[in-house]
């Protein structure tokens, strides 16, 4: 859906801020009102607290403060969130830095560092935009991983660290990159290990 066509009020908006600050607070374990302070001006929170607001303007036709606001916040925080993308509430960013979302996502989804959706491989539009991905609720990124192309990610779906997902996962899985080859250190040179 584009944003011209999503419908999106300034109190859904804060609403949704609030939903991904208090997942971010619960992710910490909860916490003082300085604790809290602390955590609202880390960048992974003010990524989605600039997306949020970015997002609203897009929606509302406002697309060059939008774009503007999306380069200052991806100067100051080193996550890039396209204003077209969808997100739903209480997003958890883990560790901001390098992390990419394009498409549409669903509700809870957790991305840990250098992560992301994006498109490049195929074409068409299955709801998150031309070439991107649509990924379910309560999905889990690991460091690294990818999900890249017109595909679906189902609800309740573990991708795992470095995987590169191409093709449709159904919900309640778990994606997983190739096992990596475990090498001993033995005497100043390197074994397989059996």
């Amino acid at each position: 859906m584009s944003g011209a066509q999503e419908q999106l009020s300034f109190a859904q908006t804060r609403a949704l801020m609030r939903s991904d600050f208090e997942r971010l607070v619960g992710w910490y374990g909860g916490g003082s009102l300085p604790q809290r302070v602390f955590w609202y001006f880390q960048p992974n929170y003010q990524a989605l607290f600039f997306y949020r607001l970015y997002r609203w303007l897009f929606v509302k036709g406002w697309k060059n403060s939008a774009r503007l606001l999306f380069l200052y916040s991806l100067y100051a925080t080193g996550v890039e969130i396209s204003p077209t993308t969808s997100i739903g509430a209480a997003c958890l960013l883990e560790h901001a830095f390098g992390i990419i979302l394009c498409g549409r996502i669903g509700a809870r989804c957790s991305f840990a560092g250098q992560c992301g959706t994006g498109g490049g491989i195929g074409e068409g539009d299955i709801g998150g935009g031309p070439g991107l991905p649509v990924v379910g609720d309560d999905v889990r990124f690991g460091p690294k991983a990818l999900v890249l192309g017109p595909i679906r990610i189902g609800s309740r779906v573990a991708i795992g660290a470095s995987a590169i997902v191409t093709v449709e996962v159904p919900d309640d899985s778990e994606v997983l990159p190739l096992p990596s080859k475990i090498i001993r250190v033995k005497m100043g040179r390197a074994e397989s290990a059996p």
